[in-house]
């Protein structure tokens, strides 16, 4: 699971005449390797260009990886066979989940040398997608009855978030004024994006078609995410001010906003491939040389992080900058 949607009540805009970009961006490629297998993914940088993501090791484990500096380095080697972390904040702390010694799957904060397990909301499993520089974090836990539940987790103590009338709901971002948005399913058995701000759970409704959720929100209160249109597509888009808008794609039927930041630059996936979205358009970013890439997010300074696959087919964690 990572990152989906967010829109506001009855409020939903869809932008004609959206053209897909030709342009190229003018940021580059670099290749941030691997610690040792085939594969790597970058999900979250802070303006530090502190990079965290997850990658195969020699061994052919997944483990969480904290680039700086030009190195790539084993944020959990005590780990069992699987852990990554999803994002980082700026005092350098990490969430993400890890393989517990029991093989059970659970939220965790890294913090320096040490490693605090999360918890659960009764059930068996939790992830952390996003933490933000209060050290609030946020993502899913299963309840006692195994539902997925949203949860914000601060000072030790996981709250559940509640739903949107279904069972179950999401968690992706959160930012620094505590709001977080994600998705959950309604009475009606939909599944919409949510605004979450002290104590309250909004619906911001979709695109027109019944799926949809959010998957970053800046302090702006600027939403990002994904939603299915009138005409069944999936399409990204920017909430802002109870407005959706429809960001369109690189000219294919898909695209996903993953990450926004400060000021308001969207970055994604469309058909395929990277994207960066800015005054109104959508530039495909250039990849590793492969058939796929993702812009996993963006931070202020404009740097953004994801995946790439090279000629060879390998699949490693990338920045553009």
């Amino acid at each position: 699971m990572r990152r989906i949607l967010i829109l506001l009540i009855g409020l939903t805009l869809t932008l004609a005449g959206i053209q897909p970009a030709s342009a190229k961006s003018a940021l580059t490629p670099v290749d941030l390797g691997t610690l040792g297998g085939n594969f790597s993914s970058a999900f979250d940088l802070n303006n530090r260009l502190q990079v965290v993501g997850f990658s195969q090791t020699a061994s052919g484990a997944f483990h969480a990886f904290l680039w700086q500096d030009g190195e790539m380095t084993d944020v959990d080697s005590g780990a069992g066979t699987f852990s990554r972390a999803n994002a980082i904040n700026r005092q350098g702390q990490i969430a993400g989940i890890r393989e517990t010694a029991s093989g059970e799957f659970q939220a965790v904060l890294w913090n320096a040398d040490a490693v605090t397990e999360l918890g659960t909301l009764g059930g068996s499993e939790s992830n952390a997608f996003d933490i933000n520089d209060k050290g609030q974090v946020v993502g899913y836990s299963q309840d006692i009855s195994g539902n997925f539940r949203a949860f914000l987790w601060e000072a030790g103590a996981m709250m559940d978030l509640g739903t949107l009338g279904g069972c179950c709901s999401v968690a992706n971002g959160i930012n620094r004024q505590g709001q977080v948005v994600g998705f959950s399913t309604t009475e009606a058995g939909e599944t919409h994006p949510f605004l979450w701000e002290a104590g309250v759970m909004i619906d911001l409704g979709t695109l027109g078609g019944g799926g949809s959720g959010a998957n970053a929100i800046n302090s702006g209160a600027q939403v990002v995410g994904q939603s299915t249109t009138e005409a069944g597509l999936v399409h990204a888009f920017l909430w802002e001010a109870g407005v959706m808008t429809d960001l369109g794609t690189l000219g294919g039927p898909f695209s996903s906003a993953l990450s926004i930041n400060r000021q308001g630059h969207v970055a994604g996936v469309s058909d395929g491939q990277a994207f960066l979205w800015q005054a109104g358009q959508m530039i495909a970013l250039e990849g590793l040389g492969g058939f796929f890439s993702r812009a996993n997010s963006i931070n202020d300074r404009g740097q953004v992080v994801g995946q790439s696959t090279l000629a060879s087919g390998e699949s490693h964690a990338t920045l553009w900058r």
